[in-house]
């Protein structure tokens, strides 16, 4: 694909053509047709709850049941070398199926009251505009962020942020250009829970059928191309009524007729021209922003909820990669992210991995996947995106990973392949990862291993940060059966729910609390400043929130801060503390 592109670089033509589109739709094409999530399927049973998101809660049950079978049946003497563990692990099961059987009850409640809530539908700019009580029309907020995106990209020039000259320590301004950078990357992993999911989920549909139904029969086969192609006409029918769009006209030759013969590629010439009509409200919000977008991988789902984002500036030079969290409405989503399984990840990764996580980027059938499983190919668009971009600026692109909840734990697990396989790729430059409210992805072994990838000297230059509010509980999940206090006193490590967490851990606790990290604390920056007092305040500082965190009251475990607002408002709230000093 880089060869396409620096042909038509190397034309004779003076107006150069920097388009790639035709490669990146190639890619989600190939995405969609290869991918493939089992989730919670049990073979036919699959077409029948499919439909009913919250009948796969007995699909939930089954699986529980038979890990749960499993780990007895290959180890049973489990239950006498850690019978602490199991009785715990089953108590957290049955805990977990009775709050997922009343989340099933409020779910299509919580889904209408979000549906005709005003604020649910509002631009992210305006209701982070209100949190940080900024007056329409959010100018000031928008240049933040337009600020924070420029340190995310190669600029030769030292960008100054706002208030920056009035701040007297070296170490507070670089802590001021991190929470920019913190609100721009957060911006973007807040921005992908904006894509609708109808036409995506209807476009899937089609693919499913197309690859269960085709018989390789032409009078079967010419059945199955007029469903499917009637499908894709009503449901685009369906948009551009809802959208008054009345000058689709010159698009009746497209129109279903049922006397017409289709073909594949029929169908593959709709889908190209119905794909990407659900980012419409992205690509709106990011226009003042001078930014791109498209969906690159729907991470082997088939309804349209997460998937994989991309963002990229021209001018910046950056490409964000954002992976999309838990969609709150969708039940069936949640029962996968809270089965708890793990699978071995040796093939792509290390140690064990959260199963419902690994499936979104890795097949689970190596042998058929080759190399058309969403990790290979979000990988091969940002190498298309990239070598345009190096092309047109003639430097190398900043590659940043980001995402939110089951968006943060994605984020991981591509930053972590990254790092395993060593990728290296002459158009881009990987800046590191940046999470919010990510969960436990993986057991000790993948935790350690991964942290000896990052403590490499290559790949000081490329950081993980996991940014958590500490009265955050998704940060804390999955359950831990072994926990470091354990491991000290050399506890078994091979027990049923061994999660670990990884990453420099940067924890906010909101008002005038300041976050704690102690890799934060002597950085080159502050070095370079020599300032000793600095040291003994920030360290007094971590002491203060640490005591605090331990005296924290009983029940505070039912205060609970994970949407990506919350972390919107300790990040404004932790800059407003700054620019105080």
């Amino acid at each position: 694909m880089s060869e396409i592109i620096e042909e038509a670089i190397n034309s004779e033509d003076k107006k150069v053509d920097f388009s790639d589109d035709e490669i990146l739709m190639d890619h989600r094409i190939e995405d969609l047709f290869y991918g493939h999530h089992p989730g919670l399927s049990l073979g036919r049973a699959t077409s029948i709850f499919r439909s009913r998101g919250q009948l796969a809660y007995f699909l939930y049950i089954n699986r529980v049941t038979k890990y749960l079978f499993v780990a007895i049946y290959m180890d049973w003497t489990i239950l006498f070398r850690h019978p602490v563990n199991f009785f715990l692990l089953v108590i957290f099961f049955a805990t977990s199926i009775s709050l997922l059987f009343v989340a099933g009850i409020f779910i299509p409640i919580y889904t209408f009251y979000r549906y005709c809530t005003k604020s649910e539908r509002e631009p992210v700019i305006n209701v982070w505009g209100k949190i940080a009580k900024i007056p329409p029309p959010n100018r000031n907020l928008i240049n933040d962020l337009m600020e924070g995106m420029k340190l995310l990209g190669n600029n030769t020039k030292r960008t100054i942020i706002k208030d920056e000259k009035k701040i007297g320590a070296l170490g507070e301004r670089e802590n001021l250009k991190r929470v920019s950078k913190l609100k721009s990357l957060l911006f973007f992993s807040t921005l992908v829970y904006k894509r609708e999911s109808e036409i995506t989920s209807v476009i899937q549909g089609c693919v499913r059928k197309l690859k269960s139904k085709l018989k390789y029969d032409d009078i079967g086969d010419q059945k199955v191309y007029k469903r499917v192609y009637k499908k894709l006409c009503d449901c685009e029918k369906k948009e551009n009524e809802r959208d008054n769009n009345n000058d689709n006209n010159n698009n009746n030759n497209d129109n279903y007729n049922d006397d017409n013969i289709y073909t594949f590629e029929d169908i593959e010439h709709k889908i190209r021209d119905m794909i990407g009509k659900d980012e419409k409200k992205i690509k709106e919000q990011i226009k003042e922003f001078d930014l791109n977008f498209t969906s690159i991988s729907e991470l082997n789902t088939d309804d349209g909820g997460s998937f994989c984002g991309m963002f990229w500036s021209d001018k910046e030079n950056f490409i964000i990669i954002a992976f999309k969290g838990t969609t709150p409405t969708n039940f069936a989503e949640w029962l996968g992210n809270l089965t708890f399984q793990c699978v071995d990840a040796r093939n792509y990764l290390f140690g064990q991995v959260h199963r419902g996580f690994y499936n979104y980027l890795f097949p689970l059938d190596e042998e058929s996947a080759g190399k058309n499983y969403p990790c290979q190919k979000i990988i091969e668009s940002i190498n298309c995106k990239a070598t345009t971009l190096k092309n047109m600026n003639g430097r190398k692109v900043n590659l940043w990973i980001t995402g939110h909840s089951l968006g943060g734990a994605l984020a991981t697990l591509f930053y972590a392949r990254l790092l395993n396989i060593n990728y290296t790729h002459e158009s881009w430059e990987l800046q590191g990862a940046i999470t919010f409210a990510s969960p436990a992805v993986g057991d000790i072994n993948f935790s350690t291993q991964l942290a000896a990838l990052i403590n490499d000297p290559r790949n000081l230059a490329k950081p993980l940060w996991r940014i958590v509010l500490n009265d955050d509980i998704v940060p804390k999940m999955p359950y831990r059966a072994c926990n470091k206090r354990m491991r000290k006193y050399g506890y078994h490590y091979n027990v049923l729910m061994n999660y670990a967490q990884v990453g420099d851990k940067v924890t906010f606790y909101g008002n005038d609390h300041d976050p704690t990290s102690i890799k934060e604390f002597f950085s080159n920056e502050s070095d370079k400043d020599d300032n000793i007092g600095e040291h003994v305040n920030r360290l007094k500082s971590y002491c203060k929130n640490y005591c605090k965190k331990k005296k924290s009251k009983p029940l505070g475990i039912f205060r609970h801060r994970h949407g990506s607002n919350s972390y919107f408002k300790a990040l404004i709230d932790y800059e407003k503390k700054i620019g105080k000093k």
